[in-house]
């Protein structure tokens, strides 16, 4: 009895260990254009600090009241629009937030390409 309990448990391991077939490495991939390193009220303003990674771009703070649809793009007001020259860290403000839940998303334009993160919400906490 102890054998066979044995003998299963030794089969179920070398079933479980697969083939051993090893798949070529993905190249590095590029980072995203701008990446949000943090946003959030500070006081009565949204502040968000992003990392821009295009040179000769524009970094746009897209903002809207969070609303039915916080995924939907066409509503977008621009809040504050920054002109870089090199990648780098750049602070974008809204300093007149609508409501107590808003939706952000930060933008990069260069020459006619348009890029956006992800949408990100904000919550006044009181």
């Amino acid at each position: 009895m102890r054998t066979r309990a044995l003998f299963i448990a030794l089969a179920l391991c070398i079933l479980c260990t697969g083939c051993g077939r090893k798949l070529p490495p993905l190249p590095p991939a590029k980072p995203d254009p701008v990446e949000v390193i943090s946003i959030g009220f500070v006081g009565s303003e949204v502040v968000a600090n992003a990392r821009c990674n295009v040179p000769d771009a524009s970094v746009l703070l897209l903002g809207k009241p969070k609303g039915i649809c916080p995924e939907c793009t066409d509503d977008l007001m621009v809040k504050q629009k920054i002109s870089l020259e090199k990648p780098g860290e750049v602070v974008l403000k809204d300093t007149s937030s609508q409501a107590d839940y808003m939706v952000y998303r930060i933008a990069v334009e260069h020459g006619t390409t348009k890029w956006q993160t992800p949408a990100q919400i904000v919550v006044r906490k009181e």
